[in-house]
């Protein structure tokens, strides 16, 4: 258990400085273009292709930290009529599913990546556009691994508890 939380904490440190540092940039770029447009009657050229970028970086983590907390979206009607142990046996269940589907996803991103992205396209700057796209498989990797993360931690939970009540709990 304390190697999930390790992995946990540190995974949700780096998601943190990530959001940090991306929407510093985002805030800055932003303020930067209308300084620009309002007083110098200019702007970045491509400063409005960055912050749209930048938004979905900032998303994908975001979805990480809401899985995390259990705040993403969730289907609860069923576990409020359920005793506790059932409750942390039907989590664990839910969060394999989807931890699957969010693998299936990252397979699906990356296949974008490699077939339906040109190598050679770039966007602003001369970045190549895959860099941007890189965030869909890494986001939905991430997700994944914290829906991994929760269905073992409920897994040993309910493992926990039904030595605790004896059979039949």
């Amino acid at each position: 258990m304390k190697v999930l939380h390790t992995i946990d904490r540190a995974l949700t440190f780096i998601v943190n400085v990530a959001i940090v540092l991306i929407f510093s940039v985002m805030l800055a770029l932003a303020a930067l273009q209308v300084i620009l447009r309002e007083f110098f009657s200019t702007g970045i050229l491509w400063g409005d292709v960055a912050a749209r970028h930048l938004v979905i970086w900032v998303g994908f983590f975001g979805g990480f930290l809401a899985t995390r907390n259990g705040k993403h979206f969730h289907i609860d009607v069923l576990t409020r009529f359920l005793k506790p142990r059932a409750r942390l046996w039907f989590n664990a269940i839910s969060d394999l599913f989807a931890a699957t589907v969010c693998y299936f996803l990252v397979r699906a991103s990356i296949t974008f990546l490699t077939v339906g992205i040109d190598p050679h396209s770039t966007s602003f700057l001369n970045i190549p556009s895959y860099v941007f796209a890189l965030i869909v498989p890494v986001g939905f990797g991430l997700v994944m691994i914290q829906f991994a993360l929760k269905m073992v931690e409920s897994l040993i939970n309910a493992l926990r508890s039904g030595s605790a009540e004896g059979p039949g709990a």
